[in-house]
């Protein structure tokens, strides 16, 4: 049997976890983008002419870097919020995740969750609408489709010290 140290052990693992993805995400794990990018497909105009996709609108991006620099709190009730999505078809007689429905299948649960009397399943969707709308129509794609002049006197945008730091983290410059 081949022996292997433990720091070459965790020089394999720390490549491997490089190269599983090109889109390298902080806060979300691949199941809930996943589910995350089902439900946006779902609240949001994608499918219109004119308005963008959820990349060109960097949904998924803004969500992540959004989320990694809120407490520990807040993170923990969105990973919870989106478990609770993901799951719930189940207790609604599909036997599927939600992030496995298709189109139609998530937009009628949806549906059925609005009449629902569980102040905590409305709060789930809620809240993850809340969010998904306001990261997918604070981008400039969206802006000239809702005719939405842009801030007033057009300022450049500023980022903040969060931003540039998760920037330079999605490059690579920063640990």
């Amino acid at each position: 049997m081949y022996s292997i140290s433990r720091k070459s052990f965790l020089a394999l693992l720390l490549f491997c976890a490089g190269i599983k993805s090109k889109i390298r995400y902080f806060y979300f794990s691949d199941s809930e983008t996943k589910t995350v990018t089902a439900f946006s497909e779902v609240v949001l105009p994608v499918s219109e002419p004119g308005m963008p996709s959820l990349e060109e609108a960097n949904v998924m991006r803004r969500l992540d870097e959004e989320l990694y620099f809120v407490s520990e709190e807040i993170q923990e009730d969105f990973h919870s919020a989106v478990m609770v999505l993901e799951y719930l078809p189940i207790f609604y007689g599909y036997f599927s995740f939600f992030s496995s429905l298709s189109l139609e299948k998530r937009e009628e649960l949806l549906t059925r969750l609005a009449e629902t009397d569980s102040d905590i399943v409305r709060a789930v969707v809620g809240n993850l609408k809340l969010l998904v709308c306001l990261v997918y129509y604070g981008h400039k794609s969206t802006w000239e489709q809702i005719s939405y002049p842009g801030p007033f006197g057009n300022p450049p945008e500023k980022w903040s010290e969060s931003r540039i730091r998760y920037q330079n983290l999605v490059n690579g410059k920063e640990i």
